[in-house]
């Protein structure tokens, strides 16, 4: 009876899953930085080396399927990073899916313009990230 009082309940969705910090890992790369993954809210916050490089503003929509997420990279003031394509510009923008599952999560992801990944095992297709969840 005790253990139901002090356990601490597992997030119900998505996006509660995805809070914490994550070890990253990219699929069929032997040699990498050690790359950490922040997310708090709705912010993802790339550590290399314990530094931060980058930072992402996450969209789910975990009804679809595949799921999808879009990542919104962000500048130092949490305005959405803009890019230059030819006459227009727009934000950089991650396009992917992904799936969660307890301490671990595996992504897809594509810059726009280019298409959203609609599997992960595609031959000629990004690279897979893998996520495992450090300590919670």
């Amino acid at each position: 009876m005790w253990y139901f009082a002090i356990r601490t309940p597992e997030p119900r969705d998505d996006f509660g899953r995805f809070q914490g910090e994550w070890k990253l890992t990219v699929a069929d790369r032997e040699k990498q930085m050690p790359i950490t993954v922040r997310v708090s809210g709705d912010k993802w916050t790339w550590l290399v080396g314990g530094t931060d490089q980058k930072r992402y503003a996450m969209t789910l929509r975990p009804d679809t399927n595949p799921k999808e997420i879009d990542l919104t990279q962000l500048t130092a003031d949490d305005a959405p990073l803009q890019e230059r394509r030819g006459e227009s510009t727009g934000a950089v923008v991650l396009r992917g899916i992904y799936t969660i599952e307890g301490d671990k999560a595996k992504l897809v992801t594509a810059p726009s313009p280019l298409p959203r990944p609609t599997t992960f095992d595609a031959d000629d297709g990004p690279p897979v990230w893998v996520l495992e969840l450090q300590g919670r």
